[in-house]
Formats: structure tokens, C-alpha cells, sequence
């Protein structure tokens, strides 16, 4: 049996974030800034600055412009709002707003709360205001800037400028100007407690990271890249380096790199191409958008990775330092994602309640046994968990489905009746609830979260081969169907694998009868990006079961047993490839369902 994929990077995750709320907002947002003291994020969009918090949303001020720029001193409660020719000033609890002429093609803004000055670019170079009187004053042989980076530990300010970083001092003056040619530096981010600033290189100057020691304003080290890089971010609190890398006709990835030896440790791939890096030095933990959908989250402290999936193409992203949440902006989808990073996040089959997925497994008696994993692959002794259970022509494991956190199943019976058996967290079950009837005309049910909202949906094929998405509402209960596709009687198994690729979204997986294995991936929206081959040989296995992570390396794994009645566990690896397969059990033969 081969695997088609590349090889790539494996991974395992953080064990917190979810994402807690979907805020909708105006048209096409895509600034962002937070006030970490109120824990209210403010979002340009094409119709006016919203709020988000403080008891609801709100909208706060109409700029002229839609791409207004959008920074906030969280010592004052000021939000400031390039727009247009001037900067708005808008109080955080009244929402009035004074307005600061600054000159023409106001853009890019940041604020130093230490000292309350606002540096904001214009056609004519750059503007400093005064936080406490209003009053804009220039810096003198200044231009526009495509960045602006406030080093609060020495009060300096870094514009990029031109491909060049302007160096500003404390009085607003320009006292150095580092480049590496005209239009050679990218982007810029600063690590205060080092004082050091790091800057990407374009390609035309050879790709590379680069260090400008914050005393000196020079540069004193470099890091060579063969693939062109974007831009970065870094914990101050560890002095790591994120950088994004790859092109736009490939995967995206991040490289990791010490700031202190300017040496690459980890590469992480993701499903799509880096949008923006944000890092929360507080818990250690790095946010990147991906176009398209999801957002990857890496665990710091070992570089680990996994994926949420917020909204349709999410951009910028912000973190409140002060409660772990980041605010990310999906602007396709006109909203907010909001990620908790204090929340745990579900184990798709973990039936006992200890954070590892698990198997059931139905023998030709009608016992139902649960397999506990031990969260490596390998497994603890197995538990009788039910009896009967063979009057049941159809078992699924959808994850959480009424909502109560633990993982549950779903069952028909003979007469299509479908039941909801709720699993109780500790590997038993709570009284069964009938949720569906005349289900008898469906010939395959699999789980899959096909919107990405985190309630657990069903995707059933009907007889003639249409395949419908039953939503589940995240309460036991049901949304409206949806059309998902026709011609998928040709498919031998259809089996739900949770998210596979890497991109925050749980997909699907389907044999067809020559034993090719498809990758489905839900778009988001309620339809499938194009299937990918991730296997041929496939027809020698019996049963597919998607139990989520099984192994723990934060991927979603497929388990499969072939006529030998062999076990085989085959980790994904976000999509990036497929390592080499694992036996992982022996005598499953007599077991009639797997799930």
C-alpha cells in the first residue's frame, strides 16, 4: 500500500485554545487592535470602526477610508484612526472623537504607552502626536512608513521606510538609517528586553533574517535563506524568531530561530501560506493566519503545532496578554474570531475523560469494549462498556454532539431510528435519547464538523448516492440538512477523519473501489475544496476509523485494519505527508464495527 504525500514535519499540540465566539462585524474588516486593560478589540471595516466587548458590539466611528489604520493606548483608553488626511482620537468610553490633521495618505500608526506619543505615517513623512495635547508635530527628513515599531524598553521607534529602517530617537529625531540596499529590508519586529530589532530581507538582497543591535543601530548578524521570507515576529520573553517562509504555489511554513545564535531549530509546515504572526509571551504560544482558513497555533515551549479554524481568510490578529485571547480577522466571513487560550480543547474520542483518544470496538456477540489509548499510540487494557449492541446496524463517534463536553455515539437501528447515547466522561454512557428517524435509507454515516463552528455534524450518503450534511446544533439537536454532493456510490468507504490537513477544519476520506484513498476537505462555507489522492492500495483494509489524535502528536490519524485483522495506525501530518505506518494491534478481525 503506497502514500502519496511529501514528507513533512510532525507535530503535537498545545492543549488549550478554542475558539469561543464568531463575532459578526462590517464588511470586509481588516485592522485590528486591542485595549488589554478594557479586553475590547477594535476592527476597521468598510463601514466604520467596531468594538468588540465591554457587553456587546459596537459601532464606535466612520473613517472616509476603508483601509484605516487603527492603534490603542491602553493607559488612556485612546483609540487612534488614520483617516484619510488626519488621525481620529476616539475616547474608549464615550466614543466621541477628535480629529488630528496629520497631511494627506495617513496610514500605518503605533503608539508608545509609556511615553503617550502616536507616530503615524502621511505622503509627507512621518507624524508624531502628542497623546496628551493632540498636537502632530514631524520628523524632520522623514518618508511614509510601511511599518512603524516602538521599542518601549528605549523608547526608539523603527520605521520601514522604503526598504531601509529609519531610526528615531526619544525627541523625534532620525539618528541612524540601517539598509541592505534600496528596498531590501521586508518587515521588522523588536525584541525590547534584548534590544534587538530583526528584520527579513527581500530575495533581490538574498533572503535572510537579520539582527540590528539597539545600542549600536547596526547590524551584527545574519541568517541566510534559500526560500524568500515574509514576515515575523518574536517572544521577548524567549527571544525566538517567527518567521514566515514558502512561496504562493506551496504550502506555507514558519521557521523557528534563536535569537540569540541566529540558528534555524524548527521548521513547522501549515496547510496554506502565513498571513500574519502574532506571539503571546505570557503562555508562549504563536498565532499565524493562513489564507484561506485556519489559524495555526504553536506551542512555544516545544514546537508544537495544531490549527483552529475562525472564519474564511483570516488576516490580522491581535492577543490580549493580559487573558490569553486573540482576536482574529477573517475577512471574508466579515468577522471575529475569538480564541480562548485559557479553554481546553475537546479530544475527539476520548470517552474516560483523560485527554487521550480512545476506541470502541463492537464484537460479533453485541459487546461493545472501549480501547482506552494511552496518548501514543499504544493502548491500556480494554473495558467492557456495553452489551447489545448488534441490533445496531450503524455506529458513529462524532465527538462532543450534545454539547456537555464529553465525547459521545450515535446509533441506528433496524427500523433507521437514530440514537444518541451520551457518554457520561468516564467511559460509560448516560440514557439514550432518539434523535432521528428513517434513516434506513442511508448506506454510510460518518462525523464531521463541516463548517468549522465546533458542533458536530453528520454526513450521510444516501441510496442513490447524494451525499447530505445533517448540522448538528451543539445540543443534541439538528439544523437543516444540506446537499453536499452526488456519485458517491462509488466510494467503498467514506469515513470522517477530523482535521487532517492542518487547516482548522475536520475533513472527510474515501476509498473508491480500485482502493484509492481521496482527501474531501469542507471549505467552510458548506461545499469541498478540490479532493486530493493521499493513497493508493487501499483496498486491503477492511475498516477506516478517523478517532482523531491518536498518537498525540496533535494531528488527525486514520487506524486501519486489513483482512489479517491487523491494526495499522497511519499519522497525518497536517496534510504535509504521511509518515510510515505503525501496527498498532493484532485479532481485531472479530470485532464488527470499529469507531
Amino acid at each position: 500500500m503506497t502514500l502519496a504525500l511529501a514528507l513533512g514535519t510532525a507535530a503535537a499540540p498545545a492543549t488549550a485554545d478554542v475558539v469561543k465566539d464568531a463575532v459578526l462585524v462590517g464588511e470586509q474588516p481588516s485592522n485590528i487592535a486591542v485595549n488589554s486593560v478594557t479586553d475590547t478589540a477594535y476592527v476597521s471595516t468598510f463601514g466604520g470602526i467596531y468594538s468588540i466587548g465591554g457587553g456587546g458590539t459596537a459601532n464606535v466611528y466612520q473613517p472616509d477610508i476603508l483601509s484605516s489604520r487603527i492603534a490603542v493606548n491602553s493607559a488612556t483608553n485612546k483609540i487612534y484612526v488614520s483617516d484619510s488626511s488626519s488621525v481620529a482620537v476616539v475616547d474608549g468610553v464615550t466614543h466621541a472623537a477628535t480629529t488630528v490633521s496629520v497631511g494627506a495618505n495617513a496610514d500605518v500608526i503605533a503608539v508608545n504607552e509609556k511615553t503617550n506619543k502616536v507616530y503615524v505615517s502621511t505622503a509627507n513623512g512621518l507624524k508624531i502626536i502628542d497623546g496628551a495635547t493632540n498636537v502632530a508635530s514631524p520628523v524632520l527628513n522623514s518618508a511614509g512608513a510601511q511599518d512603524i515599531a516602538v521599542n518601549t524598553a528605549t523608547n526608539k521607534v523603527y520605521a520601514l521606510s522604503a526598504g531601509t529602517v529609519k531610526v528615531i530617537d526619544a525627541s523625534g529625531k532620525i539618528t541612524s538609517t540601517v539598509s541592505v540596499g534600496a528596498g531590501g529590508i521586508g518587515a521588522i519586529a523588536i525584541n525590547p528586553s534584548k534590544n534587538k530589532i530583526y528584520v527579513t530581507t527581500t530575495p533581490k538582497y538574498g533572503s535572510s533574517v537579520k539582527v540590528i543591535d539597539g545600542a549600536t543601530d547596526k547590524i551584527t548578524g545574519s541568517m541566510a535563506s534559500e526560500g524568500p521570507l515574509g514576515t515575523l515576529a518574536v517572544n521577548p520573553a524567549t527571544d525566538k524568531i517567527y518567521v514566515e517562509s514558502g512561496t504562493w504555489n506551496s504550502d506555507g511554513s514558519i521557521k523557528v530561530i534563536d535569537g540569540a545564535t541566529l540558528t534555524e531549530t524548527a521548521h513547522i509546515v501549515t496547510a496554506t501560506r502565513v498571513r500574519s504572526i502574532v506571539v503571546n509571551p505570557s503562555n508562549n504560544k504563536i498565532y499565524a493566519t493562513m489564507t484561506g482558513r485556519g489559524t495555526t497555533i504553536i506551542d512555544g515551549r516545544n514546537n508544537t503545532s495544531r490549527a483552529l479554524y475562525t472564519g474564511q481568510e483570516p488576516d490580522a490578529a491581535v492577543v490580549n496578554t493580559s487573558n490569553n485571547k486573540v482576536y482574529v480577522v477573517n475577512s471574508e466571513s466579515d468577522s471575529v474570531g475569538v480564541i480562548d487560550g485559557n479553554a481546553e480543547q475537546p479530544v475527539k474520542n476520548d470517552f474516560n475523560g483523560d485527554l487521550k483518544a480512545d476506541i470502541l470496538a463492537r464484537d460479533a456477540a453485541g459487546v461493545l469494549w472501549l480501547y482506552p489509548g494511552d496518548g501514543s499510540g499504544g493502548w491500556l487494557p480494554r473495558l467492557q462498556v456495553g452489551q447489545g449492541w448488534n441490533v445496531m446496524n450503524a455506529l458513529v463517534a462524532p465527538g462532543d454532539f450534545n454539547g456537555d463536553g464529553n465525547a459521545d455515539v450515535l446509533a441506528r437501528d433496524g427500523g433507521g431510528v437514530l440514537w444518541l447515547y451520551p457518554g457520561n466522561g468516564s467511559g460509560s454512557w448516560l440514557a439514550r435519547v432518539q434523535v432521528g428517524s428513517g434513516w434506513e435509507g442511508m448506506s454510510a454515516i460518518e462525523a464531521i464538523d463541516f463548517h468549522g463552528d465546533g458542533f458536530a455534524d453528520v454526513v450521510a450518503r444516501a441510496r442513490d448516492g447524494a451525499l447530505w450534511v445533517y448540522r448538528g446544533d451543539g445540543k443534541g439537536g439538528w439544523l437543516p440538512r444540506m446537499w453536499a454532493g452526488s456519485g458517491w456510490t462509488g466510494m467503498s468507504e467514506i469515513t470522517g477523519v477530523a482535521d487532517f490537513n492542518g487547516d482548522g477544519v475536520s475533513d472527510l476520506v474515501a476509498r473508491d473501489g480500485a482502493g484509492t484513498l481521496f482527501l474531501y476537505p469542507p471549505n467552510g462555507y458548506g461545499s469541498w475544496l478540490p479532493k486530493q489522492t493521499i493513497g493508493q492500495g487501499w483496498n486491503s483494509m477492511n475498516s477506516l476509523v478517523g478517532p482523531g489524535d491518536f498518537n498525540g502528536d496533535g494531528r488527525a490519524d486514520i487506524l486501519a485494519r486489513n483482512a489479517a485483522g491487523e491494526l495499522w495506525l497511519y499519522a497525518g501530518n497536517g496534510g504535509a505527508s504521511w509518515p510510515t505506518s505503525s501496527k498498532v494491534g493484532s485479532g481485531w478481525n472479530g470485532m464488527t464495527a470499529i469507531l
